[in-house]
This record gives C-alpha cells, sequence and structure tokens, in this order.
C-alpha cells in the first residue's frame, strides 16, 4: 500500500502546479461523489423507505382496530352459551365448513380441506376439517370466520393460524381447524 501511495505521489510531483490543482479538484469531485453514494444517498433512501412502511403499518394498524371493533361487537352480541347448538344426527361438518368457505372465499384461495375424526368417550367424537387458504384477503378470513362460528353454528375453530404473504402484503395464507362434537 505504501509503495502505491508514494508512485501516486511521484507521478503527482512530476505534474505542474496546474495540473496538480486540476488532479486536486478531480480527486475532490471524486470523494464528494464517493461520499454522496456510499453514505448520504443510502441514509436519505432508507429513511424515505422507513416513512413507507410506517405509513403502511398505520394504515394496517386503523383496519385491524376496524376488525377488533367489529370483533367485540360480535361478541356482545352472540348468545352467553358456551355449548352452541346441538347438531342434528346427520350433520357433516366438512359439508358446513366447504359451504361457509364456498360463500365467503374465491374458489382459487381455498388450497385444501382435509376431515378427520376421533373419539372422545363412549357417546361422543369429534368431527374437524383442516383449511388451508393460499391468497385470501383479511376481509374473506373474517366473513369465513362469522359463517362458521354463526349464532346457529355446532362448529367451532379449534385451531387458526395466519401468515402474510411475501409477494403481496394484502394476502394472507391461513390454516384453520374447524371442529364440532358430534353422538357417536
Amino acid at each position: 500500500m505504501n509503495a502505491a501511495v508514494h508512485q501516486v505521489q511521484v507521478l503527482v510531483a512530476r505534474l505542474s502546479p496546474r495540473e496538480q490543482r486540476l488532479v486536486a479538484i478531480f480527486a475532490s469531485l471524486l470523494g464528494a461523489v464517493l461520499v454522496w453514494s456510499l453514505v448520504v444517498s443510502p441514509f436519505l433512501g432508507g429513511r424515505d423507505d422507513m416513512r413507507r412502511e410506517i405509513d403502511t403499518l398505520r394504515g394496517e394498524l386503523s383496519q385491524m382496530k376496524t376488525f377488533a371493533a367489529q370483533i367485540r361487537q360480535t361478541e356482545a352480541s352472540a348468545p352467553k352459551s358456551g355449548t352452541g347448538t346441538k347438531p342434528p344426527a346427520d350433520f357433516s361438518v366438512l359439508a358446513f365448513v366447504e359451504k361457509a368457505a364456498g360463500a365467503s372465499l374465491r374458489p382459487e384461495s381455498i388450497g385444501s380441506m382435509t376431515p378427520a375424526r376421533r373419539v372422545l368417550d363412549a357417546d361422543h367424537q369429534e368431527s374437524t376439517v383442516e383449511l388451508k387458504l393460499s391468497g385470501a384477503t383479511l376481509g374473506e378470513v373474517i366473513a369465513l370466520l362469522r359463517a362458521i362460528e354463526g349464532e346457529r353454528s355446532p362448529v367451532y375453530i379449534k385451531q387458526f393460524s395466519v401468515k402474510k404473504r411475501y409477494d403481496d402484503a394484502s394476502r394472507f395464507d391461513v390454516t384453520l381447524l374447524a371442529a364440532a362434537t358430534l353422538p357417536a
């Protein structure tokens, strides 16, 4: 490194005073451009990106507050008995969830529906349906939850997970497990 610096000093020393001033002006301009490109511009661009991200998150927060108010209103108007209604003998959780999903979602959002059953005791069994959604909007998910856990529905949500899509922040991948306790 010292040898390279020494060679540059020797080359500059050979130049006339006018050429040395021009080389100094060029070096200072080059330094200013590098400082601007590597330090100042990324800093200012990062601030603008952060401002846009903050505005986006504020918008999502206000939407979440609206949905929270709707959920609180729905919970307040829902019947207080925790058991729900008794399902008819020929009740199918899969058919119920399929109907609710068809009414609230776009068909391309539905990834899969997987039914399952397990025995709880001698008189009851739990029938479940795992529903996987891909690219659903928040409004569609809320509509589906309302349809499944309606006022007269024997079906309840046992598990629920939501993941924001990396390619579109307004869409979500959802996995939910709808269940109902049925007579054996």
